[in-house]
């Protein structure tokens, strides 16, 4: 599985004119706002630690709070000014805690390592035209190659796909590619066809559809990335706000599922996770919060791993967070409605 590519996105430009000027490090701020500042920098302590909280000495949480009450200050003034860029002292403070996170939960957990995605070459089997989400014809400009595969192959994948999902759900759809990268490598991606998010690309490789209980985890999982990012969830935009969830070229709507699953699950160490986003050992700090190692990755992958749980799995009603997270999805009567259908046409209700 890999990441969704927004391969027309550009490089992100600065925006925010001077910003630069909360780089310095704030006066000192009056008794009451600096007892306040170290109220925020514990809470945040906790949970960026995770795991790691009942399990450092004193003086070692004393060295993450004291680099928090520093950080505290500068992402307020930042905000306050509209700027979702953040400062070299931002940044500086925000990797310094990443390196003694790592250090604390290699000594008090254990190593993770990195982890990474090789991308092996790809190889375009057959590109086809989605006609009003349900039949497929033949782009005849679309180099063929010939992997041992037959049209008829193809066609009985895109069938299945769409015999999974309820009626109308690939109308946003418009272009099939078959690709093969080899077996258990990448099997399914999708992303935006067009600058703004209406039309969508799919990409599957038959070379993984061997196993149909994978293969639907990840079709699924590929289809809540456009469930989340499509035109009436994100802007797709250089000018970067503060006020809901961003990535790079990106900015979630306020009303958005991938923002109001940010807020509740990801806006006190989202920092840490971009410090250091090649790192296991985020996950091992926060193991409980996610359903899965990959869901760690960012916002964007969590909430498209839960959705395919949300969908495949029987509810769940406790209190650990990632059991929260997959009960997130029953507050929008369309995404339960879809789970319905889809589970009917898997015969998954009895």
């Amino acid at each position: 599985m890999k990441r969704y590519i927004l391969i027309w996105a550009g490089i992100l430009l600065l925006l925010c004119a001077g910003c630069e000027e909360y780089g310095a490090v704030p006066e000192s701020a009056p008794p009451a706002a600096a007892g306040e500042i170290r109220q925020e920098a514990e809470r945040l302590a906790r949970a960026q630690l995770g795991a790691l909280d009942p399990l450092i000495t004193s003086q070692e949480r004393e060295r993450v709070v004291s680099l928090l009450e520093r950080a505290v200050p500068l992402r307020r003034a930042r905000e306050a000014d509209g700027c979702w860029e953040r400062s070299g002292e931002e940044e500086r403070l925000a990797h310094q805690l990443n390196r003694l996170y790592e250090r604390y939960t290699v000594k008090y957990i254990g190593s993770g390592g990195v982890w990474g995605y090789g991308a092996p070459e790809e190889q375009v089997l057959a590109e086809y035209v989605i006609h009003q989400g349900t039949d497929l014809r033949k782009d005849t400009r679309a180099k063929t190659e010939d992997a041992g595969y037959t049209e008829e192959d193809f066609r009985s994948l895109w069938e299945d796909m769409y015999a999974a999902l309820p009626q109308g759900a690939w109308a946003d759809f418009s272009r099939l590619i078959i690709f093969t990268d080899g077996e258990d490598e990448t099997l399914a991606y999708v992303y935006p066809a067009d600058d703004a998010g209406d039309r969508w690309v799919v990409a599957v490789d038959p070379a993984d559809a061997g196993d149909w209980h994978w293969f639907l985890e990840t079709v699924l999982h590929e289809y809540a990335h456009y469930v989340t990012l499509n035109s009436s969830q994100v802007t797709y935009t250089r000018e970067q706000t503060v006020s809901t969830y961003n990535e790079e070229g990106m900015v979630s709507s306020d009303g958005s599922y991938l923002n109001a699953f940010y807020q509740a699950f990801w806006a006190d160490y989202l920092d840490d996770r971009l410090a250091n986003q090649n790192s296991y050992n985020f996950f091992l700090r926060h193991e409980d919060d996610f359903i899965t190692a990959y869901a760690s990755t960012d916002p964007s992958e969590d909430i498209a791993e839960c959705f395919t749980y949300f969908v495949l799995g029987e509810p769940v009603r406790g209190d650990a967070v990632w059991e929260q997270k997959l009960d997130f999805f029953y507050q929008y009567p369309e995404l339960e409605q879809f789970r319905t259908e889809t589970r009917n046409r898997l015969g998954l209700n009895k």
